[in-house]
């Protein structure tokens, strides 16, 4: 396949606003990777679970999982931030909350990556809280999707969070209806949001529990202002296909995504056709599905080149092709099938495993990523994959940062391009010595830049 190598064009997920390279605080020389902030826990942030996104003069714009101070919820119901380039070299970055989740109507735990609109708008999602009522399958509230909005006035100003829609679930645990645990959204050119959720939609109710396996929505945006956004389900998941995550758009408007499972049981890639002139709604097209020989479980976060070709990873599974997971590519044909090429199989224990958090693309020539696992410390690795010069050839491996873990290790979510080109991203853990309750090991989390 011929590939364009010319292009440095940084490529952002999800509608993500473009970074300019001029006034690039970056070092000029030394370690590649820095950590630029380190979460607090308490009335700060604590464990962020999301990629991040950035915005013109380099401000980056994330969530976290927990933290906050909120008493509604244990350790917290999470928080926005802002986190902003010093002024000069060698100053630091600064972190601001820009919202605390309280856990009640506003919802608690966002854990999906925000997007924005061309006003400078924040959209997310939170996995639990909200008005609906989801106490049957094990939370309070079925999540929400919100609005943050910027200040009118440059020179500074409060933040305002809206919930613009509190998912209601299927409260008996029984049959279908609306969806619940949102864990993903995009920006759509109408200006509609549309996202996924990992339950609701159809449950099915056994001696063990309740199982709801989650689908898509649509959320559309008023005509007028001071009007209700309208939700609409535009597909329901059936079993044992659910988990569905990761939503991205290509260039004419369908939905892409993967599930837990699919037709094998590893895993399926999947697309969401919208209506048409033949067709009322939405229909579902299974991309591929992964069989345990070429791969198991993928990640959520899909990648396109300019070609149309996805990238993705897959976590692995012990006794399958691929166990410690690999990173794919596949590439549409003219009958509409698709066909999948290992690009790497990761194996442990230097060079990092169980890729995670998607991957990203500059250009068509460079993929990069996270491994949770594996590395010099086995606190994970960040890593670039470049393809072969030649036809035939492998694909070029390359560890970029090996994560120490007190610092800050276990990348569990995606990458984003920052000011000056570089890496953006986030862990989990490390960092502050004092959030050890998380479930996520020692430290409140931290965010770190790494220059390719």
């Amino acid at each position: 396949m011929t590939r364009n190598r010319s292009a440095f064009g940084t490529t952002l997920l999800y509608g993500f606003l473009a970074v300019t390279l001029a006034g690039s605080v970056l070092p000029a020389a030394g370690p590649r990777e820095h950590t630029l902030y380190r979460f607090q826990g308490g009335s700060d942030g604590d464990t962020p679970l999301a990629s991040m996104i950035a915005d013109k003069a380099g401000n980056l714009y994330g969530t976290t999982s927990l933290g906050g101070g909120s008493p509604n919820c244990a350790s917290g119901c999470g928080t926005v931030f802002e986190l902003s380039p010093p002024a000069g070299s060698g100053g630091a970055w600064t972190e601001t909350v820009l919202y605390r989740f309280q856990g009640g109507n506003d919802g608690a735990y966002p854990m999906a990556t925000l997007v924005v609109d061309q006003a400078g708008n924040l959209y997310g999602a939170t996995a639990s809280g909200g008005a609906g009522n989801c106490v049957p399958q094990g939370s309070v509230g079925c999540g929400t999707v919100f609005e943050m909005v910027r200040p009118p006035s440059v020179a500074g100003g409060d933040w305002t969070e809206h919930v613009l829609y509190s998912f209601q679930g299927v409260p008996s645990g029984r049959g279908v209806g609306d969806l619940a645990g949102p864990n993903g959204l995009v920006l759509g050119k109408s200006g509609n949001l549309y996202g996924l959720a990992y339950s609701g939609g159809h449950c099915q109710t056994d001696e063990t529990g309740a199982y709801c396996y989650g689908g898509a929505w649509e959320l559309a945006k008023p005509s007028a202002a001071g009007d209700a956004w309208k939700e609409q389900v535009i597909h329901i998941f059936g079993g044992p296909t659910g988990g569905p995550a990761g939503p991205i758009f290509d260039k004419s408007g369908n939905l892409y995504g993967t599930v837990v499972w699919g037709k094998y049981g590893f895993g399926e890639v999947f697309r969401l056709e919208p209506p048409n002139a033949t067709r009322a709604g939405w229909t579902k097209v299974p991309i591929y599905d992964f069989q345990g020989t070429d791969g198991a479980f993928p990640e959520p976060g899909l990648a396109f080149d300019s070609h149309g070709n996805l990238f993705g990873a897959t976590l692995g599974s012990p006794g399958y092709g691929s166990p410690e997971g690999n990173v794919y590519e596949l590439s549409p044909a003219s009958d509409g099938t698709w066909s999948a090429t290992a690009v790497y199989d990761f194996t442990p224990y230097t060079n990092g495993y169980s890729p995670n958090g998607g991957l990203i693309l500059r250009g068509d020539d460079h993929l990069y990523g996270t491994a949770a696992a594996g590395g010099e410390s086995g606190a994970g690795v960040v890593f670039e994959l470049t393809p072969p010069a030649a036809a035939g050839g492998a694909w070029h491996y390359e560890v970029l940062y090996n994560f120490a873990g007190g610092a800050g290790g276990s990348p569990d979510f995606g990458l984003t391009f920052g000011l000056g080109g570089a890496l953006y991203g986030s862990t989990p853990q490390g960092g502050n010595l004092t959030c050890g309750n998380t479930g996520y090991g020692d430290g409140c989390g931290t965010i770190f830049q790494v220059v390719p």
